[in-house]
């Protein structure tokens, strides 16, 4: 029986075997007393498999994907407090948490560079998400980690974008700090 939803045979999806020999050995290493750096959260979430034909289905998959990140993530936090205490955790979470905020304050259409060449990210709807990033660090409005993984931008030409992999470590970063405190 498949792991996951299949797509038709004539559309893309993730490799099957790929998936499976990923999420196998996720289960296999998540049973060890220590997580090893194969389920660091930051590594799982840049995980990438092939796309096929008759593939599983991208969404699916990538749901798994998140679920598996949060899992290890609280099993670190929880690791990190038994051994060092709640303050070490919160100390982490703060230090990295202040890498973000040069971006905060810089200029709406000057936050991230633009591309090298062809097209990025529409500069106004990064920059709303940022601004709302911006307003969750100073208290002011509620912000949880999945409306920054669901967030999609529309591509724009590069005089009016933003670079597509900046946009996405920050954002990744971003991810990470607020799944520390969920």
């Amino acid at each position: 029986m498949a792991t996951f939803t299949k797509v038709g045979g004539l559309r893309r999806g993730y490799s099957i075997e790929d998936v499976d020999e990923y999420f196998a050995n996720a289960k296999s290493l998540y049973q060890e007393a220590e997580l090893p750096p194969e389920l660091d959260p930051e590594r799982i979430r840049t995980v990438a498999f092939p796309l096929v034909r008759g593939g599983y289905r991208t969404l699916d998959v990538d749901q798994a994907l998140e679920r598996l990140e949060r899992a290890c993530r609280q099993r670190e936090r929880a690791s990190v407090v038994t051994s060092k205490g709640t303050e070490a955790w919160l100390e982490r979470t703060y230090t990295s948490a202040s890498t973000l905020y040069p971006r905060l304050g810089r200029p709406r259409g000057e936050r991230f560079r633009p591309p090298a060449k062809g097209r990025g990210y529409s500069r106004p709807e990064v920059d709303d998400l940022v601004d709302r990033l911006a307003k969750y660090f100073d208290g002011s409005v509620e912000l949880v980690s999945d409306e920054l993984l669901s967030a999609s931008f529309s591509l724009r030409g590069k005089s009016r974008a933003y670079d597509v992999n900046v946009v996405d470590v920050y954002l990744d970063r971003a991810i990470s700090v607020l799944q520390a405190v969920e």
